[in-house]
């Protein structure tokens, strides 16, 4: 279940922000490999992301219906040679974004600049979980 502080501020944002093929939302989560049951996928099965505003970061958050998160996430892996068990959650125009850890469940703020940093696990921002990402990103 997704917490009430948090659904509120989700329906707080602008646009259709509810899902409506949720079958098209399943075939990417699961094409993705993620976990049906995890808090990313309750969220994306819930709501979609139109133009979420931030209040914690300038970073767009993509959609999982939409091929932004699976070309996102092919191109970490591809041109930045992340491991195969990060998503990429946001566009990564500014050299960057925020992964999402399928074996933790954890998101990760990734800089460029800090990959050999961050391959070694030295890592500067992170969240528990996806709700705890998105409170912040919202809240």
């Amino acid at each position: 279940m997704i917490p009430e502080k948090l659904a509120n501020l989700i329906e707080s944002q602008p646009g259709d922000i509810f899902r409506t093929d949720r079958a098209a939302a399943a075939a990417v989560l699961e094409s993705l490999g993620i976990d049906p049951d995890c808090e990313l996928s309750r969220f994306f099965l819930t709501y979609q992301i139109t133009v979420f505003r931030s209040k914690s970061s300038y970073e767009m958050l993509c959609d999982i219906d939409n091929d932004e998160i699976s070309t996102g996430t092919d191109f970490i892996h591809e041109v930045w040679e992340l491991p195969e068990k990060y998503i990429c959650l946001t566009t990564c125009q500014g050299e960057g974004c925020y992964l999402y850890d399928k074996s933790t469940g954890k998101v990760l703020d990734f800089d460029l600049g800090e990959r050999a940093q961050f391959l070694n696990g030295n890592i500067k921002t992170e969240w528990p979980g996806f709700f705890d990402f998105l409170t912040w990103y919202l809240g």
